[in-house]
């Protein structure tokens, strides 16, 4: 069946390498090369909100959040799948990289898949605790 292929896929995205890191080559050959890679929330506040397109997006993407966010912990919590969409639901938490103020959230990604390739990822998250943190309130 498709979806547990593709359920697999993404819960193997959290398994980390030998020094505890995630891995992001597994998550780059899962991806379609024209996907749409969404995160909620204003651009003016978040730079990496917003859509990106394609495989340079999703590295500009992962660039943007990771100057801003350091992450202490992505955790998979829970998996869902359901014909071609894969929902996971992360614990994150970590500190923002310019104030040092501490955020935790759980992150919800819709993942939709054509053909063994996710075309779509959509992220949700709280967006006033990122806030918080960034603003150092």
């Amino acid at each position: 069946m498709v979806s547990s292929a593709n359920r697999e896929a993404v819960r193997q995205l959290h398994d980390p390498d030998e020094s505890g890191r995630l891995r992001r080559d597994p998550l780059f050959e899962l991806l379609d090369e024209q996907v749409e890679w969404q995160a909620l929330g204003p651009v003016d506040l978040f730079p990496w909100a917003g859509t990106h397109r394609g495989l340079d997006g999703v590295r500009r993407w992962f660039d943007l959040l990771n100057a801003a966010m350091d992450y202490e912990r992505f955790e998979l919590l829970e998996l869902y799948a359901d014909d071609e969409t894969v929902v996971e639901v992360i614990a994150a938490a970590g500190k923002a990289r310019t104030t040092g103020a501490p955020f935790a959230s759980e992150v919800v990604r819709v993942w939709t898949f054509h053909d063994g390739k996710a075309i779509r990822v959509r992220s949700y998250y709280d967006t006033h605790g990122y806030a918080a943190a960034l603003l150092g309130a």
